[in-house]
């Protein structure tokens, strides 16, 4: 349990009432300043953490095998828990897209595109227009839409790949249809 200075309380008030944030009581100020503390402290660790996989990254510039322990991988954005994943300059993937990026059937340089500014899975794609995934999937095997399996995995839409589709015409149409 984190326990704070009765100044930090105060200070942490202050600084909440200066951004307009007002608490019901004492109590709930002071849980919300321990909390703030306890968020603090894990963005803290996992940014060390962060900090030495990059430095072990220094002296095994390949790339290393890493636990999963519910890390996404950078890639399709499956959860790793049981198995290992790879941690290369390319961020944390599982074995899966790692294999793909090895043999050059996917760009390492989509790993981390959480914005969908270059890729997306199709799964992500069907949830984002509010159509089911095999609609997605139809349009890909009909060939309006390129995609790149993973093996043993999803989908990977590329932008790059569908220049001058307008894919979420063709799922509206889908949606019609």
């Amino acid at each position: 349990m984190v326990k704070l200075s009765e100044e930090d309380y105060q200070k942490f008030k202050e600084l909440s009432k200066a951004h307009g944030h007002t608490y019901r009581s004492e109590r709930e100020m002071k849980q919300s300043a321990d909390s703030l503390v306890r968020l603090m402290r894990v963005l803290d660790k996992a940014e060390r953490d962060e900090l030495a996989r990059k430095e072990r990254l220094k002296r095994e510039s390949n790339g290393f095998s890493l636990q999963g322990h519910g890390r996404n991988c950078a890639l399709c954005g499956q959860i790793v828990m049981e198995k290992d994943g790879w941690y290369d300059k390319w961020g944390f993937k599982c074995m899966n897209c790692q294999d793909a990026v090895n043999k050059k059937r996917i760009p390492g340089s989509l790993c981390g595109d959480y914005d969908h500014e270059r890729c997306i899975t199709a799964s992500d794609l069907s949830r984002l227009a509010g159509v089911r995934v095999q609609k997605v999937h139809k349009l890909i095997k009909q060939g309006k839409i390129r995609a790149r399996q993973i093996p043993n995995g999803p989908y990977l839409i590329l932008k790059k790949d569908n220049k001058g589709v307008d894919i979420f015409a063709l799922l509206e149409g889908e949606r019609r249809g």
